[in-house]
């Protein structure tokens, strides 16, 4: 808890207004990702002072003869570098990891990540196929959540775990899993040599595939929640089929339209004014709403008209 108060105070300060609401060495305040504080030991009168005491009475700017006297050289340019915006009134607390200054979950959870990766406490271990953040001050197994057998890196969730193999042969994909060709020693090279070697309706198997055993890992390890190898399978294959069926149709209905079936507007003939006419309504507000647009025989622009009728009438009707 302790922990989760810190992290989120990283990414707090106080905005000056009048400065009285802001204590000068127990607030975050100062401008500057590093450190918002000022820091410790300070002179014994410091600590009661608010920001307000550093201002000057008579208008929104820093004392800056009372700062330096004040504080070291490096405190003081940071306080002197702190921005005063005249027309901020009153002190209020901002959240500067976003840029409305409003908080959200998605930009603390960055926050705590930069923290966990940054701090003394933890230390980051990478090799070429895997990758985990190991604290030093608390245990966190590094097993696989689906299996709970072998080490978890990457070639583990989606070629070696035992879930990942069945799911490869419920999902008619055994085959590839187990060509030769595609043994190498990382997932990126793996995926590439099937997109090379593959079919592009095999590659998007294998795409869907692998989605579907992603989605199945983070079930399982935030909802304790995990489906057997032949759902995962059967739902990659499923899942493929049917955007393969809805893209082929769309594609037909593209290349199916000539230019024959499209509707051009023409211009008029010589000495003629064309008018188009299109007309709306709204269900249940009892109104029909019209519109006109004429034109003439270069297709220049004429006039317009825009006209709301108290009643419902049929599209055929409005636009005679």
């Amino acid at each position: 808890m302790w922990q989760a108060r810190q992290i989120l105070s990283l990414g707090c300060r106080w905005r000056i207004g009048s400065g009285d609401n802001i204590r000068v060495m127990h607030d975050s305040w100062l401008c500057g990702s590093d450190n918002r504080w000022v820091t410790s030991p300070q002179p014994a009168g410091v600590y009661r002072l608010s920001v307000r005491d550093l201002l000057h009475k008579n208008y929104k700017a820093w004392n800056i003869v009372k700062v330096r006297n004040l504080f070291s050289k490096d405190v003081a340019e940071k306080i002197l570098e702190t921005p005063l915006v005249s027309s901020v009134r009153e002190d209020k607390v901002v959240w500067e990891e976003e840029r409305n200054e409003c908080y959200s979950v998605k930009s603390r959870y960055k926050l705590a990540m930069r923290y966990i990766i940054g701090s003394d406490k933890y230390h980051v271990r990478m090799s070429p196929d895997s990758f985990s953040i190991v604290g030093k001050a608390s245990e966190c197994t590094l097993y696989c959540p689906v299996c709970d057998e072998g080490v978890e890196d990457e070639l583990h969730i989606f070629f070696r775990c035992a879930v990942a193999r069945d799911s490869w042969s419920a999902a008619g994909l055994s085959s590839v899993l187990h060509n030769a060709t595609y043994q190498q020693t990382n997932v990126m090279d793996r995926i590439f040599a099937v997109c090379s070697n593959e079919s592009s309706d095999t590659v998007g198997r294998v795409a869907m595939l692998l989605w579907c055993i992603w989605h199945n890992r983070n079930d399982k390890l935030w909802n304790d929640n995990v489906q057997m190898s032949r759902q995962i399978g059967r739902h990659a294959f499923d899942a493929w089929n049917d955007w393969y069926s809805v893209h082929k149709l769309q594609g037909n209905n593209v290349s199916g339209t000539t230019e024959a079936d499209l509707v051009r507007w023409e211009k008029p003939a010589l000495s003629w004014v064309k008018c188009n006419v299109d007309v709306a309504f709204v269900s249940g507000s009892g109104r029909t709403s019209v519109g006109l647009c004429f034109r003439d025989n270069s297709g220049r622009f004429m006039a317009g008209m825009t006209q709301w009728q108290q009643t419902v009438i049929s599209s055929v009707e409005g636009e005679a």
